[in-house]
């Protein structure tokens, strides 16, 4: 789940023509770098709230907050180094108060998780997470938009069923 610049981006790539014929020429990830360096142009990084199990965090000039269960998304990208999806909490990633080009060293850094080292790229960890946004932002789970300027995560215990299958048989799991 995430706001900012990712979101951005996804809904861009998402609707661009190019995409297919990126798709069409097996380079279809090459979308979003294309987009990404048109938007690292143009997008205004603006003020968020960001509240972790009732403690506020208020950040300027975010680029984008990632909120993930999973170390990866958007095809490789090793995004929250730290998350695991059976630890019972969600992690948080925001980058914020940066210049334009230490935003180039996060994107190439993102690629392998290095980007926790560097300055303005902070992470937490909770059960319950808030975005808010001053402006207007789009907000994107998994890669499609959801929403805008404010969203709501939070950990419910026990509560995916999952099928296996083994032995040609499927039997239900919590």
């Amino acid at each position: 789940l995430g706001m900012g610049i990712d979101a951005e981006i996804s809904d861009e790539a998402d609707r661009s023509p190019l995409k297919k014929w990126f798709n069409f020429i097996r380079a279809g990830k090459l979308i979003y770098l294309f987009i990404f360096i048109k938007k690292i142009v143009t997008y205004k990084p603006g003020c968020m709230e960001l509240i972790i199990d009732g403690d506020r965090h208020f950040l300027k000039k975010v680029w984008f907050i990632v909120i993930a269960n999973q170390s990866y998304f958007g095809g490789g990208m090793k995004i929250s180094p730290m998350s695991k999806v059976d630890d019972g909490s969600l992690n948080v990633i925001a980058v914020h108060d940066i210049p334009l080009l230490k935003l180039l060293t996060v994107f190439i850094t993102v690629l392998w998780g290095g980007h926790l080292n560097i300055k303005n790229v902070d992470s937490f960890s909770g059960k319950k997470i808030k975005m808010k946004n001053e402006g207007s932002v789009k907000i994107q789970s998994d890669g499609e938009i959801v929403g805008r300027n404010e969203v709501a995560a939070v950990v419910l215990k026990e509560k995916l069923r999952v099928m296996l299958q083994a032995d040609n048989r499927y039997k239900n799991m919590k």
